[in-house]
């Protein structure tokens, strides 16, 4: 019996599997995969792959679901002959409900990390059946906190949580790549830009974090009156940024929802 497994290995599974890895809380030889693409499994050859689903579901201690949406229902071709198993499940949209439709009466987590998993430094919420025991949960939520923070929430809410970590990356990254074009474009080289956007980023996020001010209050002190950070926030303030961004995050949370039917 291997300790855990991994039911998909694309851009978020990977990001989970090496993060778990570089932590050092499990061995390769601790970790079992399925994966049905060749240039998968040679750039993880160095672990062990099964043939098919029901191999791996019925081999693992913990199994870890990061199929993509659309192609959840094709697990169940397969009738699940499952001990012990945990099912911990990343899928965006699937339900407690529709992981049971798939492997039967079983013990049911639900995650929503992010590929900064990678480095450790990932944000993941994570919830769970009712049925599952304390002790079980807290060695799941334990191998997320080995790659970054870790926030319990309901259930109900796992769709709703999406935008806030799960896509939170591609929207800051959208967003620093729009502020390092601007430096390119008046001069300043890539490499330059690159580095000082980004640690103007994680330096922020510090701040909210590590200091006891609001984040209107920390806005304010980036702001001198009449100056130029106040007349770059007025342009923002005038495209009503706020509306653009409630907007990007009700329509990811929609298609969650429409994810969740298929």
């Amino acid at each position: 019996m291997y300790k855990i497994g991994f039911l998909g290995v694309g851009k978020m599974g990977s990001s989970i599997l090496l993060g778990i890895i570089n932590s050092g809380i499990y061995k390769k030889d601790d970790i079992l995969i399925y994966n049905p693409s060749e240039i998968v499994k040679e750039k993880f050859k160095e672990y062990r792959f099964v043939e098919n689903e029901k191999v791996l579901a019925e081999n693992v201690e913990i199994l870890i679901v990061a199929v993509k949406p659309q192609i959840f229902n094709d697990l169940k071709k397969y009738e699940y002959s499952l001990q012990n198993t945990v099912i911990v499940s990343i899928v965006a949209g699937k339900t407690i409900k529709d992981l049971e439709s798939v492997f039967g009466n079983r013990l049911f987590i639900r995650v929503m990390p992010n590929t900064p998993a990678l480095i450790g430094y990932g944000a993941t919420a994570i919830s769970k059946d009712p049925a599952v025991p304390d002790c079980v949960f807290n060695k799941v939520k334990s191998i997320f906190e080995t790659v970054g923070k870790v926030k319990d929430i309901d259930d109900n809410l796992m769709n709703e949580i999406i935008p806030t970590n799960g896509s939170m990356p591609a929207y800051l990254y959208y967003f620093a790549k729009s502020f390092i074009e601007n430096a390119v474009k008046h001069g300043i080289d890539y490499e330059t830009a690159k580095i000082l956007a980004s640690d103007a980023i994680i330096g922020s996020a510090k701040m909210i974090i590590e200091t006891d001010k609001s984040i209107d209050e920390l806005i304010k002190d980036v702001c001198s009156p009449k100056g130029a950070t106040l007349e770059g926030l007025k342009v923002l303030e005038d495209n009503n940024m706020n509306k653009i961004i409630d907007e990007a995050c009700d329509a990811c949370i929609q298609r969650a929802y429409e994810l969740s039917k298929l």
